[in-house]
């Protein structure tokens, strides 16, 4: 514990007194498991236990949580939500959903905004919800006052400041339903897995064997923390990864494509993935081997600029690799970041074949 502790009093925010669910862990081995069963469910205390006489000073500030407008929605992050929905739609139809869901957990962004959104406008369809997740966004708030919201449990919210003058002004609405908690608890791979969590996140890219890179562009430039997704998709009953296919350039009309031969980096592996899903389509990948990740990867979830591409990677490298015996999961070593490296060097990651670099030399020779 702190020799001395300093308490901030922030008279910008109401009282956010009962809001918490506090605990304190015990380190190993005397550490005791979250007897949570249910998102709702207490086990600590609303506030943190200190000692008066540690407390050195009491420091009262007024500034506001300083966040941006939230991007708007487009088409993309439209159709995307509606890809997701359906296939949440045809488990239920199946048996393998209940019809209010298992607990849901979502990223930020404006494609995680457009799912939960999608879940508040669909009226009778999905009713009874709650959520397990780690950051809140605005539309948890449509959420909560379409009806089909009954409880959420989080680490933090981040509104936006239209977002959190609405929160506020509705404090009595929204309070009984929100509790927050730590991240330790929040993120605890043991009560994702005993809740039957639908995780939800958005990568940087996902390759054709459903790898993703949640962190790093170009598998080197840092882009964002890798934040409660690896926790929540390595445990989740369902884990989902939605992406635009591509993502604006100003160097080609297409866009990057989202979806590659091989991640540049990679923060979530094939064995934590199920589901993943562009404005293109869905591809549900629980059960398939390898090979048949690709094939269902590159046809439902690509571009169309950009599926013939992939497609010549994937035949050539099967081809190559059965030849020597190295069929499970097909790889051409020598030309895995080809897409990326052209679009280093030239600005787009449509190559002309994926010779292109062998036929750059030969035409630069004969000049």
């Amino acid at each position: 514990m702190a020799d001395k502790i300093i308490i901030e009093v922030n008279t910008a925010a109401p009282s956010f007194e009962g809001l918490h669910d506090i605990t304190m862990t015990d380190l190993p081995p005397r550490r005791k498991p979250y007897l949570i069963m249910a998102p709702e469910d207490r086990i600590g205390t609303p506030h943190i236990p200190v000692d008066p006489e540690k407390v050195v000073a009491i420091v009262e500030s007024d500034y506001p949580d300083q966040t941006q407008p939230n991007a708007p929605e487009d088409d993309a992050s439209r159709a995307i939500a509606h890809n997701l929905i359906e296939f949440l739609k045809h488990e239920v139809n199946h048996g393998r959903l209940p019809q209010n869901l298992l607990p849901l957990q979502s990223g930020i962004g404006n494609i995680a905004n457009a799912v939960i959104g999608g879940l508040a406008s669909g009226g009778a369809d999905f009713k009874n919800l709650r959520v397990w997740t780690e950051v809140l966004q605005d539309s948890f708030l449509d959420l909560f006052d379409s009806g089909n919201l009954d409880f959420a449990t989080a680490t933090s919210i981040r509104f936006s400041p239209d977002g959190f003058h609405r929160f506020y002004e509705n404090w009595d609405r929204y309070a009984p339903k929100l509790l927050l908690r730590s991240q330790q608890v929040s993120n605890s791979p043991e009560i994702i897995r005993r809740l039957g969590v639908i995780g939800m996140n958005t990568p940087v890219e996902v390759d054709i064997y459903a790898h993703a890179n949640s962190t790093c562009v170009m598998g080197s430039r840092m882009l964002n923390g890798l934040g409660g997704s690896a926790d929540f998709l390595r445990s989740a009953k369902y884990s989902i990864m939605h992406t635009p296919s591509t993502r604006p350039s100003k160097t080609d009309p297409t866009g990057v494509s989202c979806i590659v031969p091989m991640c540049t980096h990679i923060d979530q592996t094939e064995h934590d993935l199920d589901v993943i899903v562009t404005e293109q389509g869905l591809a549900d990948v629980r059960g398939l081997s390898p090979r048949e990740r690709a094939r269902v990867i590159i046809k439902k979830c690509a571009h169309p600029d950009y599926q013939p591409i992939l497609e010549d990677y994937f035949n050539k490298a099967e081809f190559e690799c059965l030849r020597k015996g190295w069929g499970h999961e097909p790889h051409l070593l020598w030309n895995s970041f080809d897409m990326h490296k052209h679009l280093n060097e030239k600005g787009t990651m449509k190559l002309p074949s994926w010779d292109w670099r062998s036929s750059e030399e030969g035409m630069a020779k004969n000049a």
